[in-house]
């Protein structure tokens, strides 16, 4: 999260929308709960860059972001740095989860009130 608020800063790219499937980042990120102590630099990290540019924290289920959990879910199973250049150098079940996301639109339908 906060590599990707770093790069959003540095590119000057503003009005985020930061989606997580971790409802207590969620909570943490918005002071809604107490931070760990565990996560405090992070978490403080974040907050500095939230002074800076304009970040909205939200929720996102797990299932609505599939290729984030896989890579994820590489690095935590891994313990390693990965970086992929090239479309080719993504595992295969990578590969499949990109296709599938192509091939499958991905609709968000948000109701707003209508003002007369």
């Amino acid at each position: 999260m906060r590599e990707g608020l770093q790069y959003c800063f540095e590119n000057n790219l503003s009005n985020i929308i930061l989606e997580t499937y971790s409802l207590a980042m969620v909570h943490i990120l918005n002071g809604d709960w107490e931070t760990p102590w565990s996560v405090t630099m992070e978490v403080n990290s974040i907050n500095r860059l939230r002074n800076l540019i304009s970040i909205r924290v939200q929720h996102s289920l797990r299932e609505g972001n599939t290729l984030a959990d896989f890579f994820a879910n590489l690095v935590f199973h891994f313990a390693g740095t990965y970086e992929f250049n090239q479309y080719q150098e993504v595992p295969s079940e990578g590969r499949r989860i990109i296709n599938l996301n192509k091939s499958i639109p991905q609709l968000r339908i948000r109701q707003t009130s209508m003002t007369s």
